[in-house]
């Protein structure tokens, strides 16, 4: 009887240990403490003054050069805005009439302004940009960052009749150029590099600001600049979303399948810069100007789900029905202007890499637009599966280009996709949504990183993952170890769905080990494409941090890890103990 009685004692004691452990674990679940490590309860930091966002959606328009490059006249102008306002293209969302390089005719030596060339443009800037937007429509203007423009330099684009000298550009002017512009009423601003200096680019943002004129920024860092690294903002000198609102990230393009592919795959090396309110611009259109319709649509479908703007290069005066079609396709364009404004990643391809599945998450719950690529020369089957999504079934399938009901999709959908060509299809099923507690083993509905994959520490370890997370034994912020956490190396992104049911988001942060001491990096908290935190440049030699913040309402969260404008070399960061407060 005594030994028993020990025993049941002692099972008392281990039941209510375990208890007690339970309830701990419970109540702490979603506070400031839910690990039996290292805890993300520190002091919130207030980080860094956080900016608005200029513009949420990528731009839509119209830009001269691919079809009229130094040909294009006032009287050209006037007549493509005359078409757009009119054919339907305003209507789905086109507003930017953009002149491109070759219609400056100078720079004012008393004032420094720059003026029309009198021959092509007669009636002035300001006159053109009034009957623009007498039409309902924007107004764009080119300049460049050099001292001349691109067809100013003696590098084989400038035309026999171009004269000598003209062409100004606007180093050491971008104040005056920016006022300039504002005065004139210019709501786009396509800047090239053309053999300047990149320091025109943040002088021009300041000079914009300057104005008090709501003026979207375009930049192209690599026009006569062949040494530019091809992931620019890896380049170490250049962090653009901090001041521009699109940029290229790309040499010209042409209209050539071949030409189309390989932008695709140098946008999607880049996806993890692509930040709320800045976009990767993948070049103007060739829709409708000598390839295939297969190929005008896989190309057009692509640049909507990368979120690059759409400027249209062709002559919209006399465009076949088919590419009108295409270019006002609802269905398509709805994908480019989600308001979520996700750039697309792959998500899967063929051992060749011909075949391919592109995937990004819409700002409705539950919702993914795939795109199926088919890079090769013959028609081919192409598969997505609701699991590689993040996905449950049943989801209802669309193809978004015709409209046409898919039916319901369980596990997989198969379409039969033409040769250099591709199939838009919208899925609505059911998303992982985030819950009360620990993070880290949470599925997360989209990630950007453009090295390695975001490496998970759970706890208790061995939980399942989402889909492109990998495992880690360690998650460690200055010698400090965490139970749960993820690793990243920068520039890297996550994103959640919250749908309205948290109310708080905690971590700490800071460099990994791995970071070896060096490196350095800067965090960012958005939810809605709306900025919560900003933590400034994190080094080394910073402490931990624990950032707090309400996301009460947002339906949400998007966690960023930046290179701090100075490259990627050990960049390796951390959220240490990430948590969040829901209801459910």
């Amino acid at each position: 009887m005594h030994s028993r009685a020990v025993v049941a004692s002692f099972r008392s004691f281990v039941i209510a240990v375990l208890l007690a452990a339970v309830s701990v674990l419970i109540s702490a679940c979603g506070s400031d403490v839910h690990s039996l490590g290292a805890t993300s309860n520190g002091t919130p930091d207030q980080g860094v003054a956080v900016s608005q966002v200029r513009f949420m959606t990528p731009p839509m328009g119209w830009n001269s050069w691919n079809t009229f490059a130094c040909k294009d006249t006032e009287a050209i102008v006037k007549s493509i805005a005359d078409a757009i306002a009119s054919n339907g293209m305003a209507a789905a969302g086109y507003q930017y009439v953009t002149v491109d390089d070759c219609w400056v005719g100078g720079r004012d030596a008393t004032t420094g302004q720059l003026y029309a060339n009198a021959t092509t443009f007669p009636d002035g800037m300001a006159a053109l940009a009034a009957y623009v937007h007498s039409k309902g429509l924007k107004f764009g203007l080119y300049t460049s960052a050099g001292t001349n423009t691109c067809a100013g330099l003696s590098h084989g684009t400038r035309p026999a009749t171009y004269p000598q000298g003209v062409g100004a550009g606007s180093l050491g002017h971008e104040a005056v150029d920016a006022q300039t512009f504002a005065n004139w009423g210019v709501d786009y601003m396509k800047f090239d590099y053309c053999g300047g200096n990149l320091s025109a680019f943040p002088a021009m943002r300041a000079g914009i600001d300057a104005t008090g004129r709501q003026m979207f920024l375009s930049i192209n860092p690599y026009s006569a600049n062949q040494t530019l690294v091809t992931n620019f903002a890896s380049d170490g000198t250049l962090y653009v979303p901090a001041w521009a609102d699109m940029s290229r990230v790309s040499q010209d393009i042409s209209a050539k399948f071949t030409s189309v592919t390989s932008i695709i795959d140098i946008s999607a090396a880049d996806a993890a810069w692509a930040v709320p309110g800045y976009f990767n611009d993948m070049d103007m259109l060739e829709v409708g100007n000598g390839m295939t319709q297969d190929q005008d649509t896989a190309h057009f479908i692509m640049w909507a789900m990368m979120a690059s703007g759409l400027n249209a290069g062709n002559d919209v005066r006399s465009q076949s029905a088919a590419t009108q079609a295409l270019l006002t396709n609802a269905g398509i364009i709805s994908v480019n202007q989600d308001k979520l404004a996700l750039q697309a990643v792959l998500d899967s391809a063929d051992s060749s890499g011909s075949l391919q599945v592109w995937t990004k998450p819409l700002a409705t719950t539950g919702t993914r637009a795939v795109a199926l690529l088919n890079r090769g020369s013959s028609a081919a089957s192409i598969t997505v599966t609701l699991a590689n999504l993040g996905l449950t079934g049943p989801a209802q399938a669309v193809n978004l280009a015709t409209g046409t009901s898919l039916g319901a999709v369980t596990q997989s959908l198969t379409q039969t996709v033409p040769a250099t060509g591709a199939v838009l299809v919208k899925l609505t099923g059911t998303d992982p949504v985030a819950k009360n507690g620990p993070l880290a083993p949470q599925s997360w509905i989209w990630d950007a990183v453009e090295s390695g994959a975001v490496e998970v520490k759970t706890n208790p370890a061995g939980l399942p993952l989402a889909p492109g997370g990998a495992a880690t034994a360690t998650v460690s912020l200055h010698g400090v170890p965490y139970l749960d956490g993820m690793t990243v190396n920068a520039p890297a992104q996550l994103v959640y769905r919250l749908n309205g049911n948290c109310t708080t988001f905690q971590s700490d942060i800071g460099l990994d080990a791995a970071a070896n001491g060096a490196g350095s990096v800067d965090y960012q908290v958005w939810a809605d494409n709306v900025m919560l935190y900003d933590s400034g440049t994190i080094t080394g030699a910073t402490a931990i941090k624990t950032v707090r913040v309400s996301v009460a309402g947002r339906q949400t969260l998007r966690l960023v890890v930046t290179d701090a404008a100075d490259g990627v070399t050990n960049d390796v960061a951390d959220w240490g103990n990430p948590s969040l407060v829901c209801s459910s």
